[in-house]
């Protein structure tokens, strides 16, 4: 199986904390540039890299949002991703913005596409409607819990199937209806699907095939598609699949 890269320590993290803070203005405007798809008086489209923080966590200073916020100090967080995840993220470059915009994904307006390399071969379409919750004593995994209250609703299609070191995997293109953390990676893994190379599920099912076969998360957000937060107008963005 193929190795993780080591845990992060807390000198690691305080090393890294420390080089990122000594990065200097220009390496910050590079960075913006290079993962900018759209960018407005209101809003912010970016293509965020596999394996960046979407925000700070609690000891690592090191995240996308930091990084633009040393190219914008006035630019908002609306939504996240996962670390491990790569893809479209939107953020507001002033309050009004992102209010609107939350708003939106409240009332689930937005739509989003993303996109998985899996494990076998899915049904060519369906839907999965089981509720996700983080589970403390398996942390950072969340699971499928029958009692919990709070819905997690995925649609998904499949887009064609492959072999992969002669192992037969499958595209998906993934159509979260809600945005519970790790829904889509846990809903897959629920229907009998790991993602491949997903370093939180795909290592302890089929004695970690799936985990080997990509040295990422497959696990993509390609599309968005939302209404302008002063014009109105519908845009989408869409961000090319690197896997």
């Amino acid at each position: 199986m193929r190795q993780l890269p080591q845990a992060l320590t807390p000198e690691s993290i305080a090393q890294r904390n420390l080089e990122e803070s000594q990065q200097p203005q220009h390496f910050f405007d590079a960075f913006a540039q290079s993962v900018t798809l759209y960018r407005d008086d209101d809003i912010w489209v970016i293509d965020k890299p596999h394996g960046l923080l979407s925000v700070d966590g609690k000891e690592l200073k090191v995240s996308l949002q930091s990084r633009l916020l040393k190219a914008d100090p006035n630019v908002k967080l609306i939504h996240r991703l996962d670390m491990d995840t790569s893809g479209i993220i939107i953020f507001a470059r002033h309050s009004e913005a992102q209010s609107h915009i939350s708003k939106q994904f409240i009332e689930r307006i937005p739509s989003k596409e993303y996109q998985a390399l899996v494990w076998g071969t899915p049904p060519q379409q369906g839907e999965i409607d089981v509720p996700v919750r983080y589970d403390p004593p398996q942390k950072p995994k969340h699971i499928v819990d029958m009692n919990w209250d709070k819905r997690a609703y995925t649609k998904y299609e499949t887009l064609h199937h492959e072999l992969r070191e002669g192992k037969a995997v499958s595209r998906v293109a993934l159509y979260p209806v809600t945005g519970r953390s790790h829904q889509l990676r846990v809903h897959m893994l629920h229907i009998g699907h790991v993602m491949l190379g997903d370093p939180i599920y795909a290592q302890d099912v089929l004695n970690g095939q799936a985990f080997d076969l990509s040295p990422r998360l497959c696990l993509h957000a390609h599309k968005l598609r939302l209404k302008h937060p002063n014009t109105g107008v519908w845009m989408e963005w869409e961000s090319p699949v690197p896997f």
